[in-house]
């Protein structure tokens, strides 16, 4: 698999499943309020980076690890 193949999979996957977790997540990590304010939204983006990171490590690994001796290099 070409290196530019393993960054597109990479990207889309990561983004895929932070979005996914984040949104699954933020509902029961933060309360709904009327009116939402800055603590709100600070709180919101702080969940979705650390998702967005944590997600980019772990398919990167998969790929580089998982799928490359699959299909080889």
């Amino acid at each position: 698999m070409s290196e530019n193949t393993q960054k597109r999979i990479v990207v889309v996957l990561s983004t895929a499943l932070a979005a996914w977790t984040a949104t699954k997540l933020a509902g029961s990590f933060l309360d709904e309020p009327e009116r939402r304010g800055a603590g709100d939204d600070l709180k919101e983006a702080l969940l979705q980076g650390t998702f967005s990171i944590i997600f980019t490590l772990a398919a990167s690994w998969v790929i580089r690890n998982v799928l490359s001796k699959r299909w080889g290099s």
